[in-house]
């Protein structure tokens, strides 16, 4: 009777754990810039100063993730405007993992006062921005229509966090 309730929970444990291994995650892979669309959202002025969201959406079918900060380069019209994207540590590098349609942020902040020997305007306006992955492979542009970024087109960003903390 004892061996028969040993088998049993043997057997019962061995289908437990086939059934975990069923349920495992796929191996998840860094987001590519094919994957993703964005937007610059909740822009908010004040002294000189900009602050913004960027937001990027996997537009494909499967999962993807995102860890680190990426590259950033201002565009006017076609032509790169000077860029100097600076990481900042908060929040810093961690895995966002983006099913399709979710969604990941990073926090920007820029300056729109000359500085030292900038003139005025301190460089082209930018409408654009070219948002590089941390994978680093490919870019996707996003509208940027904020004018000109100041002090050598320094703009500090976050790495990618989940959308909405």
């Amino acid at each position: 009777m004892w061996w028969n309730l040993i088998a049993a929970t043997a057997l019962a444990a061995s289908a437990a754990a086939v059934g975990q291994q069923a349920d495992a995650p796929r191996q998840v892979t860094a987001c590519t810039a094919n994957q993703l669309s964005g937007e610059i959202r909740d822009v908010d002025a004040g002294a000189g100063q900009r602050y913004g969201t960027l937001r990027v959406r996997n537009t494909s079918s499967a999962t993807c993730s995102l860890t680190g900060y990426g590259d950033l380069r201002l565009l006017a019209g076609d032509h790169p405007n000077p860029t100097n994207a600076v990481p900042t540590a908060n929040p810093g590098p961690s895995r966002v993992v983006l099913r399709s349609g979710q969604s990941a942020d990073q926090k920007l902040h820029w300056g729109v006062i000359p500085s030292g020997n900038e003139g005025d305007p301190c460089q082209p306006p930018s409408n654009g921005l070219r948002v590089v992955p941390p994978d680093g492979k490919r870019s996707f542009v996003v509208r940027f229509e904020f004018g000109s970024v100041c002090i050598g087109g320094r703009i500090e960003h976050s790495a990618y966090f989940p959308a909405g903390t």
